[in-house]
């Protein structure tokens, strides 16, 4: 395991989907207008637990990191494909269920769906693209780089 690449990836990981939440959270509140704190069920946001509610992009990406660690022999390509297919793995492992429990399970706007598949389908494939590059190229490539060069 790549102690260093995993916490790089973690932290900025973290960083690039909380943008990608808010980011698409507005997106999806121009086109379907909700209000979050108007949900049934939801905290206040006075609510000092609320606060967690921020950590949870943190926590896939350092999740996702370690998994991405021991992928990464086995992805083949560039920096996009690598990060695109590890992202259709994460749209796949964490949206599709989670938008299945949340929709079968509880009676949320619209707008709540769109922005959570919309986070999923733009922010997990950056999040791909932004670990393969700072993982570096796998096993397989650097030995086809140094063998080309021989």
């Amino acid at each position: 395991m790549q102690i260093k690449k995993i916490l790089e990836a973690g932290i900025t990981g973290g960083i690039l989907l909380f943008v990608t939440m808010i980011l698409t959270g507005f997106v999806a509140n121009a086109v379907v207008p909700y209000n979050i704190l108007d949900i049934p069920g939801m905290r206040p946001a006075t609510d000092p637990v609320s606060v967690l509610f921020f950590f949870y992009p943190f926590v896939i990406s350092f999740a996702s990191a370690i998994l991405f660690d021991f992928l990464n022999p086995v992805l083949m390509g560039g920096i996009g494909r690598r990060g695109v297919i590890f992202g259709i793995l994460l749209i796949i492992l964490i949206t599709i269920p989670n938008q299945f429990v949340i929709y079968t399970s509880m009676y949320y706007p619209a707008g709540f769906y769109l922005s959570s598949i919309l986070n999923g389908l733009i922010g997990f494939p950056l999040f791909g693209m932004l670990c393969a590059w700072i993982f570096g190229a796998n096993g397989l490539e650097k030995l086809k780089i140094e063998a080309g060069g021989i």
